[in-house]
């Protein structure tokens, strides 16, 4: 997938015009939890960022994009504080950048990586977080609709069962709350799985 294509084509589906809405809701009920440094993978032009911004703690946010275009667009929107956007991949994160984080939040970029690179994903989240950091996670369990077939994604679907193999399993990291949440995007109700997992 050429992500970068997409964006200058301006074909990006994915991207709803706000931040996730199960992102909204775990705010509000988790109040004060999310602070210390945030890194949001696949962060496109920054809603999510954004919105981490004006309803957290969080002392540092950094979304990471390997889409040039997408990484201007959310530094144009940001005049949030302690808010920042760069070009890098997860899967080759800079020094700096490793066992750095106190929380990353995950939404679209799980499902974008194609299934048998999903286990490299989980490390790659792992060492991106301290120790005892946590994985803030909206995973789409089904995201096929008129425009995606299973088998063609990305997006990708995924289970619960395959989540707590490359999660839990793994030894990496424990499962500290899931469930499916109330306030998803139009079309999504249902088929989408937060969950609060923490480094092991």
């Amino acid at each position: 997938m050429d992500w970068e294509q997409h964006y200058q084509d301006g074909d990006t589906p994915w991207d709803k015009g706000a931040a996730a809405p199960p992102l909204q809701e775990w705010s509000r009920s988790n109040a004060g939890s999310l602070r210390g440094s945030v890194l949001i993978p696949g962060c496109g032009i920054g809603h999510d960022s954004l919105e981490i911004a004006r309803t957290t703690e969080s002392s540092e946010i950094l979304g990471i994009d390997i889409s040039p275009s997408a990484v201007e667009a959310a530094r144009k929107e940001s005049s949030a504080e302690h808010t920042c956007f760069e070009l890098a991949d997860l899967f080759d994160l800079p020094d700096s950048h490793r066992n750095h984080f106190d929380w990353v939040w995950e939404h679209t970029c799980f499902c974008a990586v194609d299934p048998p690179l999903r286990s490299d994903y989980v490390t790659a989240v792992h060492g991106a977080l301290k120790d005892d950091g946590k994985l803030l996670a909206v995973f789409y369990l089904n995201p096929y609709d008129n425009e995606h077939t299973s088998g063609e994604g990305p997006p990708h679907g995924t289970s619960e069962d395959e989540l707590k193999k490359l999660f839990v399993d793994s030894g990496k990291f424990a499962l500290l709350e899931s469930y499916v949440p109330k306030e998803s995007y139009p079309g999504r109700e249902g088929l989408e799985l937060t969950a609060l997992l923490q480094k092991r």
